[in-house]
């Protein structure tokens, strides 16, 4: 009698719970990451925030009312990223971004901080790679001939060298947001240079979490060999199954007998 309870327990009630939180989970995480960014916002453009009380002033000279002068002074700044956004897709987006950045590189506490996130965001959102596009895709090797090859950007061109080594600078992003990753200097013939792969595709397939891999790596990077495909048919097979013993001749039911 307690087995079968234990059985049902498992296959009726826990088993059914884990399939409808399956189908649920990925709602809650939605939500949860959705609430989360919404708090990031409030506590850094809501009201009573440096920011926050820019848009209120902003909004204050039209209205009274202190929420009310709030929201018209975000939806003030909306229409003026929207203006903002209309202007540089002309052709005035270098010298609008120019412009932009010689005045905040005259700040010198600004200018350490504007100048690296500047750089950070444009190389994230900008078409090409922003200034990545130059970069080459590479293939790091880890752990000897046999060991792990990792994506990554060869970040100069130049060589350094530490003792008698001669090493080459490269950017080893992560996933998913490849712009906390971090620079680490290897042996020169440890890398590959990966001349089909451009700096976008290498983004997307840490964006993505390898899910868009197949769709932004190189097709000769896909590409099954003749004598892996033969491989894998005879994993799938598996091993022959010995024959059966042929009869020896004379041995029938009279012989025995």
């Amino acid at each position: 009698m307690w087995e079968f309870f234990r059985s049902f327990w498992r296959s009726r009630v826990t088993g059914t719970f884990l399939a409808g939180l399956i189908v649920l989970l990925p709602i809650v995480l939605t939500v949860v990451i959705i609430a989360w960014l919404v708090q990031i916002l409030r506590d850094a453009l809501g009201p009573g925030t440096f920011l926050g009380e820019l848009l209120r002033r902003g909004g204050s000279a039209l209205v009274e009312n202190d929420t009310l002068a709030f929201w018209l002074g975000v939806a003030i700044a909306l229409i003026g990223i929207w203006v903002l956004g209309a202007i540089v897709r002309t052709e005035a987006r270098r010298g609008v971004q120019g412009a932009i950045d010689l005045l905040f590189a005259r700040l010198p506490l600004v200018k350490g901080i504007y100048n690296p996130v500047a750089r950070v965001i444009r190389l994230a959102t900008e078409k090409g790679g922003g200034d990545l596009s130059g970069m080459d895709v590479v293939a790091v090797r880890f752990g000897g001939t046999d060991g792990t090859h990792i994506l990554a950007l060869l970040a100069s061109h130049d060589r350094y060298y530490i003792g008698d080594q001669r090493r080459v600078m490269v950017y080893l992003p992560t996933a998913p947001l490849p712009m906390t990753g971090g620079l680490v200097l290897v042996p020169e013939d440890h890398i590959t240079v990966v001349p089909d792969m451009k700096v976008d595709d290498l983004l997307k397939v840490y964006f993505s979490l390898g899910a868009l891999a197949p769709e932004s790596m190189p097709p000769n990077m896909l590409q099954v060999r003749p004598e892996e495909a033969a491989l894998s048919e005879a994993q799938i097979a598996g091993p022959p199954k010995p024959e059966a013993p042929a009869p020896v001749s004379g041995d029938t039911d009279e012989t025995k007998r």
